[in-house]
């Protein structure tokens, strides 16, 4: 019988090198799909091997490094067994790449032994990752005051940085926005207006205590100092809202298509981005009243408004965590589609998505939002029903 060529190695080591090997093949089974996604999560040493591991653009470079490493016992057994017989450069043919399993197999089965057993140090720079893919979002904004003034929140100083109608606008060392009353309020129209580009996000805290949390690609604009009977604020893109309670003076949200939210003290998100297919106000605590050019909507909390055509339809919210995860700094995708799941990707990432498949099937993840691009999309692909290549700013969806 012919000498098994693996015998000898870790068990776990060749287990997991097996399912990266098939998932550059697209073999596996979705069990096994499962099995090497929980494996990649398990820490980011996993997932930076198997990103490496997978890049075509790594796979000589790591076989060039193995030639100088050949005192090493492990790679000797391994070549000894008849491992690495094919030439690096054969490697650059996409073709032959892809059909050598076993080369990857073993060079796997090495990485992952040699990380496992605590020789990992220099991975960084064996394993050299592509470190020009477009980068996760942050705290980005700028604040228009009523002057027309324009300061960069991302640079400007912890403390006091403008004060307006008897309101002090601070910076607070966690990077947020707060106005404080500071005992001369001056009512004035004119607003301020909170603006994050694509991949900013931003947190304000309003002159009356409502907290805000503004997504990416969005602008609220709001008074400095609300008026006695009124505290109106005007939103465009997407917003998280926990409202100060006050009965006698309730608190609305205008869109741009004057679809109004009204409320008296309640945690709610809106989501009014204009390439969406539809608006939804979703109520967490509270009630809101939802009113539109053509009807008007009470919610209670589990429940959502969606608008289309001013058009307003009431449902139950499912899953109130993928709706609001991105305020707490996740991806929460729960049989999402394709689709939906980069259109976040876009704004967060600034990235433009061009579409080289049609994708049916729904995705289940949670992801960090800080978490690097390349990771991000390894995890989407490991289903292994859509593939990504990267270009510029540009995110290819491939089948």
């Amino acid at each position: 019988m012919k000498e098994n060529p693996y015998s000898g190695m870790d068990e776990k080591a060749y287990r997991v090198a097996y399912l990266i090997a098939g998932f550059i093949r697209h073999t596996l089974t979705e069990k096994e799909h499962d099995e090497l996604d929980n494996w990649v999560n398990e820490n980011d040493h996993n997932m930076q091997l198997f990103e490496d591991l997978t890049d075509e653009k790594n796979l000589v470079a790591n076989l060039e490094w193995m030639d100088k490493v050949q005192t090493e016992q492990s790679y000797q057994a391994m070549q000894e067994k008849g491992a690495f017989k094919v030439p690096p450069k054969q490697f650059y043919n996409r073709k032959i790449w892809l059909a050598a399993a076993s080369v990857i197999v073993l060079l796997a089965v090495f990485f992952i032994s040699r990380y496992t057993g605590g020789k990992h140090s220099n991975n960084q720079e064996i394993l050299a990752s592509d470190t020009t893919l477009l980068k996760p979002g942050g705290n980005r904004a700028t604040l228009t005051l009523t002057n027309g003034k324009v300061i960069d929140l991302t640079y400007a100083k912890t403390g006091v940085i403008e004060n307006d109608s008897g309101v002090n606008v601070n910076k607070t060392a966690d990077g947020e926005l707060v106005y404080a009353n500071n005992g001369s309020i001056i009512i004035n129209t004119a607003l301020h207006t909170l603006s994050t580009p694509v991949g900013g996000q931003y947190q304000l805290t309003l002159s009356d205590g409502t907290k805000v949390w503004l997504n990416a690609a969005s602008t609220l604009k709001f008074p400095p100092a609300f008026s006695d009977n009124e505290r109106k604020v005007m939103l465009t893109g997407e917003a998280y809202f926990e409202v100060a309670k006050n009965p006698a003076q309730p608190f609305k949200v205008l869109m741009e298509d004057s679809t109004a939210v009204v409320v008296t003290g309640t945690h709610f998100n809106i989501n009014a981005y204009q390439n969406e297919k539809a608006q939804q106000i979703t109520l967490l605590e509270g009630s809101v009243t939802v009113s539109s050019a053509m009807n008007v909507a009470k919610l209670e909390p589990g429940t959502q408004a969606s608008i289309k055509n001013r058009q307003i339809t009431k449902d139950k919210v499912l899953d109130a965590e993928e709706i609001t995860g991105w305020k707490d700094g996740l991806f929460v995708f729960h049989d999402a589609p394709i689709e939906s799941i980069m259109m976040q990707i876009e704004r967060w990432y600034d990235a433009k998505i061009i579409y080289k498949t049609n994708v049916k099937q729904l995705f289940n993840a949670t992801i960090l939002r800080k978490e690097p691009l390349a990771k991000v999309l390894k995890l989407l692909e490991l289903n292994g029903y859509v593939h990504f290549k990267t270009e510029n700013n540009n995110i290819y969806v491939l089948p």
